[in-house]
């Protein structure tokens, strides 16, 4: 169909709305001065003449409807100038306006379901964004931070680490009414107004502009629901993820840029890979290391935590991971026969001695695994234990050179333990025992000789009271 057959076709249609235009996206009014213009091919016409040829040229793009730009608004320091006057608020006025702020409903028609203290934490939460990352003070960053752990959104997306980190750094944008906010590269949350989403990624991975007309359309954001993606590889990106919004009412939107959030996981690595090196560099039988080897075994820990009384090896069992004690400690117990003579008859009993601790930075498991040698006795926790962990089939995995240097370093867990000493061991305790025992018993009987016991008898005393000898007669 030529040009002017369209702009026929679409002269009936001249007269739609400008809303109707723009949802096509052409301006049938210039496309048909566009179509006019003398000296066009057409059916007497066979050639088009060069000055009609420049004048089509310089003319077409304005048959398109651009759509105006709108861009956020940014939030600025309120600074008042030398001229301009102002009035001074004391301390309590100053308090009743804020507390008289908060007290307003956010959203009346979109939040009638939250309760009235959440709505004055994000009350609270939207006068922090406000200012620049650089003007907020450490209680404020820390509000923000517990704030936003209050929505399931952030907690779903960002780890505790991550969320503390982009706490510091975080930015609220504010979009008027009718705005499109592209989600393509950054995570949007929003804190106030409401918002229709726009496009989004169906179960074939392709861009769906949604019907908001339809009854099948998905319900309207309002505060605390996201949308848009951190992820810059497209095959990545999940189905069902809202990428796009149209506003409809004024929004206060939080913005997490995919730069920030990268910038923010490199920086928690760096970190972390630090207090590795750090961990293993401590141990006694890593201080001699090299870095090359220690940056290999500092790419196969992970970390773990293990509540008190936990056991994490057993007598006569191979690790199952070499361990390095970040915080807390470990009892190393061995098992001992003994025997108890009962009603004529001997018995054999196994007791579990503690034979000594394992402290923070100091590690164990690596040359039960290297040579496949099993505990001569048990590891368990003593207290709450943070551990840098590498598991036994990544520490088999390791090149033949570190693998030997492991054997030459490292040194089992009470490896020249004989039986004399774990029996010695066990008659000192048991003697210890008994002699505590003894102890508590005779003073007990010396106390209690003339049938004397504290909190009993006659006349009762509180110690906590605080007597007032002051006119008393005696």
């Amino acid at each position: 169909m030529s040009i002017r057959a369209v702009a026929l076709s679409g002269r009936g249609q001249a007269g739609r709305s400008q809303g109707m235009q723009y949802f096509l996206g052409i301006d049938y009014n210039n496309l048909e001065k566009l179509c006019n213009i003398c000296g066009l091919r057409s059916r007497d016409n066979p050639d088009t003449t060069p000055e009609a040829h420049s004048a089509f040229l310089q003319t077409y793009q304005s048959i398109f409807i651009q759509p105006k730009i709108v861009l956020p608004k940014i939030p600025e320091l309120i600074v008042k100038g030398e001229n301009r006057p102002y009035k001074r608020l004391n301390m309590d006025e100053s308090t009743s306006a804020d507390s008289a702020d908060l007290d307003k409903p956010l959203d009346k028609k979109y939040m009638e379901y939250m309760p009235q203290n959440f709505q004055k934490k994000i009350k609270i939460l939207i006068k922090i964004l406000k200012k620049l990352p650089f003007n907020r003070t450490h209680s404020e960053r820390l509000n923000t931070y517990k704030i936003l752990k209050m929505f399931p959104a952030m907690n779903a997306h960002f780890t505790d680490e991550e969320l503390k980190q982009l706490s510091n750094q975080i930015m609220m944008e504010s979009w008027p009414k009718g705005s499109i906010v592209y989600g393509n590269l950054a995570f949007y949350m929003i804190l106030k107004g409401f918002a229709r989403p726009r496009t989004i990624y169906n179960d074939r991975m392709l861009l769906e502009y949604l019907d908001t007309s339809s009854e099948t359309a998905p319900k309207a954001f309002t505060c605390g629901d996201s949308f848009g993606t951190l992820s810059t590889n497209s095959s990545q990106k999940l189905y069902n993820v809202i990428l796009s919004v149209v506003t409809e009412d004024k929004c206060e939107i939080v913005k997490i840029s995919t730069g920030q959030f990268e910038q923010v996981k490199k920086d928690l690595l760096q970190h972390d890979q630090a207090v590795k090196e750090e961990l293993i560099e401590a141990c006694p039988f890593y201080q001699q290391w090299p870095k090359l080897s220690v940056q290999k075994l500092v790419e196969l820990m992970s970390w773990k935590t293990f509540p008190e009384n936990h056991v994490l090896v057993k007598e006569g069992e191979i690790s199952p991971f070499a361990g390095f004690i970040k915080s807390g400690y470990c009892y190393i117990y061995k098992d001992i026969e003994t025997l108890k003579v009962s009603l004529g008859n001997v018995l054999s009993k196994t007791k579990h001695i503690i034979m000594g601790k394992i402290q923070e930075k100091e590690s164990f498991g690596e040359i039960s695994i290297i040579l496949k040698k099993p505990f001569i006795c048990s590891i368990i926790t003593g207290t709450k234990v943070e551990l840098g962990v590498i598991s036994a089939f990544d520490l088999k995995e390791l090149d033949s050179v570190n693998q030997i240097l492991l054997q030459q370093t490292a040194q089992p867990i009470l490896g020249n333990l004989t039986q004399e000493e774990v029996n010695n061991r066990y008659i000192s305790l048991e003697k210890k025992k008994e002699w505590e025992q003894f102890k508590q018993t005779v003073i007990s009987q010396t106390i209690f000789h003339k049938g004397i016991r504290p909190g009993f008898g006659k006349w009762k005393h509180d110690w906590n009271k605080k007597e007032n000898t002051k006119g008393k007669a005696f």
